[in-house]
Order: structure tokens, then sequence, then C-alpha cells
């Protein structure tokens, strides 16, 4: 999907792509664990008191880390401040993965990124051997905007084994993402717009500032009731831990609107207002928080020698469906030698965008087997095909998945 647009079908099986409380002065109400108290700028402002700023990034030390490349075709420039804007785009990202993780108590200290050896964070900038329209196709192509422009990344900043690629493209406007699990890897692709003043900000107090800036524009002709100032900020910057989450195994999740995994960071500001972010606006189920926490970019705790993912015997349809089913019937056979720990299901189609219909946390379990009932979202229409996408992580992080396609019988 392109940043601006809502979550859409696609075909491609992969893609689917000092914590403690710190008291405000003033104020007796705590922040969020791992939330900083507004205080001067660098730029010489002031940030407000009602806003919550992420703190800075540090190196964790891990290795899988989240790989930062700016992608700038051979007839593009790179825009200015990349990389101080790239910087404060992951202190939101790291800061809400990191608060989601111990909202649905999972145990991480969050995601970590490259850095260089004076501790300042690594962005890779990648200059294209080709123009533009080379990456994006003539007529243009989501699915080589999104595959065209990674041997080059590879070539230039090294193997992808252990790294989650995040990729600012100057190629086209995309957000599109695929997990590459034998690697531990995958790659993310978002549009360089992202670095538009308007939509990013140089320092982090400006950048709280956008997203929560909810001052109504000027009305466009057509528009029903005019864009807010902060949409834009909030849906790029929401993006980018949208996508990152296909990476580590999340799938679309319609369930509930303040899902990242759906249309949540829509509301992304309101995770630095300090009036609405202990309500979670904008979060990620305990499914798909789960699915996360065990991959090795999240979890504290794994076997790197194991690198084999778990094995999915059967995950099968026990009928065909048919029109105006509420649920569906599946055989799902599951075994891993080291454990497996959780696992979602998700339906597309079916006169349904993307749901995620099924999830469980089998805390170790060598083997499921068993036939389980997944509810529909809605009751299955007949004009639509239906896909189902299994998703699998085992205790040591690694990913499996499997997909079922059926048709829908009528009635």
């Amino acid at each position: 999907m392109t940043e601006r647009a809502r979550i859409r079908p696609n075909s491609s099986e992969w893609l689917v792509s000092g914590l403690g409380i710190i008291l405000a002065i003033g104020f007796l109400m705590a922040l969020p664990s791992g939330m900083m108290a507004a205080k001067p700028s660098d730029s010489g402002g002031v940030a407000s008191r009602d806003r919550i700023i992420p703190p800075p990034l540090k190196d964790l030390g891990r290795s899988y880390k989240v790989r930062l490349v700016y992608f700038v075709p051979s007839d593009c420039e790179a825009k200015p401040k990349f990389r101080e804007k790239t910087e404060m785009l992951m202190r939101v990202v790291a800061d809400i993965y990191r608060r989601e993780m111990k909202a649905n108590k999972q145990t991480s200290r969050g995601l970590d990124f490259e850095f260089h050896k004076n501790e300042k964070l690594k962005v890779h900038l990648v200059k294209g051997r080709n123009p533009a329209v080379f990456y994006r196709g003539k007529p243009p192509s989501v699915d080589r905007l999104f595959r065209s422009q990674q041997q080059e990344i590879m070539e230039a900043t090294g193997f992808i084994r252990n790294r989650a690629v995040l990729v600012f493209s100057e190629a086209g406007g995309i957000a599109e993402a695929a997990p590459i699990p034998q690697f531990h890897s995958g790659f993310a692709v978002v549009s360089g717009d992202i670095f538009r003043d308007e939509t990013t900000a140089a320092t982090i107090e400006a950048q709280i500032e956008k997203l929560t800036d909810a001052t109504p524009l000027k009305k466009k002709d057509g528009e029903k009731k005019p864009e807010l100032r902060n949409r834009v900020p909030q849906v790029s910057n929401g993006v980018l831990i949208h996508e990152l989450g296909h990476i580590f195994g999340m799938l679309h999740d319609s369930s509930n609107t303040a899902n990242i995994m759906y249309y949540g960071y829509h509301q992304l500001g309101k995770m630095y207002d300090r009036k609405t972010a202990k309500q979670r606006p904008v979060r990620f189920s305990l499914a798909h928080a789960r699915m996360a926490a065990a991959t090795r970019f999240l979890s504290e705790d794994f076997d790197e020698a194991d690198r084999k993912p778990p094995v999915i015997h059967e995950f099968k349809l026990a009928r065909t469906p048919k029109a105006g089913d509420k649920t569906v019937d599946f055989v799902v056979k599951i075994s891993d030698d080291h454990g497996i720990r959780a696992l979602v299901i998700l339906q597309r189609g079916g006169e349904w965008i993307d749901a995620k219909v099924g999830d469980g946390d089998l805390k170790g379990k060598k083997l499921f087997d068993k036939t389980v009932t997944l509810k529909c979202p809605r009751p299955l229409g007949k004009t639509q095909p239906v896909r189902y996408i299994i998703n699998v992580i085992d205790v040591n992080g690694n990913l499996g998945q499997k997909t079922v396609d059926s048709k829908v019988l009528p009635k």
C-alpha cells in the first residue's frame, strides 16, 4: 500500500510487510514508561508540557538490528537533513514498539538499530545506478518498485542476514514489506517523500508537534470536511511501524480500528498527548505483540543455533466454505523440535479485505494438532474467493508461513 492508502489486498504470499516512571514537573500524572518530560529543545524552543517526548535511541548491543537505507536513483537528489529526520522518525517507531511490548506484557527492551562507532545512528545513503523510472517501471508496478532496488542495496550495505531493512526510496510512492525468514531478515520500502519538511522535522520536539497538531487545514473543493494538519505526518510515521511489523510476522488485523496493523496509525499523535496516551489509541493486538516479541529483533532469550522454522504439516479447510458461512473449520498440525511460541491466522477475501481470524499462545508446545473453528469477520459472500494465511513462530524466533486458497460455494 502507499503511505496514504488504505490497506488493500495483495497476492504475494509473504507480503502480508532507564525505564521507569518519570514525573513531569508540576504535574501529578505520571508519564508512560520510557517517556521523557518536555524540556527545552536543541533548537531553542520549548516543548509543550502536555506532550510526551520519546527518549533518544541508543545501541542495545543486539546482533539482530534494523538497517536504515536511503535509496536515491541516479536522476534524483537526496533531501536535506535526511539523517536527522530519519532519527526523529525512528525515535517514534522505537518508542511505540517499546511501549506496546510492555502494554502487552511481553519482555523486550525494544528494537535495536545500526550505529556508527561514535554512537550516531547509521543511515546508509545508496545512490542508484539507474534513473527512477527504471525502478518503478513503465507503466509503474508496485512489485517492481519493491524488488528492483534490493540487489543494489545489498551490494552497497552488505548481506542482509540478521537485518530488518527499512528503505526510504526516492524512486516512487510505495509502502510495502516482506519478511525473508530464512535469513532472519526482510525488506520494507517506503517513499522518500517522508523527508519533506511538512511531513518530518529535524528535532524531536518539532516532530511530536507535527504528530499532535490537529489544526484543520483549508477545505479543498469536494471535501466534506478539511484535512487536519497532522494527518500526513501521522500516517507517514505510523506506516514505518506497520511495515516493520510485517517483517516481524504480523499480519493485517481489522479486529480493532486502533490496531497499528490496520488503520490505527491515523491516531498516532494521541500517543504523545498526555491526556490520551494511556488509552492506547494506537496499539498492537496481544496476538501480534506476542509474535513480534518472539522474533530475534525483540526477543531477550533465544538459541541462535536453531535455524529451523516450525513445520506446518497441515493447514487445510475441513470443507469448502459456502456463501453465508459465519465460521470455517481448519485442520492445523504444526511441530517444532524446540517448541512453538505463537501463531496468527488471517482471512483475505470473502467480502472482506484482511482480518485476523485466529491466534494462539502455544507456550513452547512441540506439537499442535487440532481442528480449529475460525469466526469470519462477516458472513462469507459469493463474489470473492478466500485466502487464509497462517504465520507461526517458534521459541527461537524462526518464522514459518503457509497459505490456503479456496473458492466460496453458493448456498
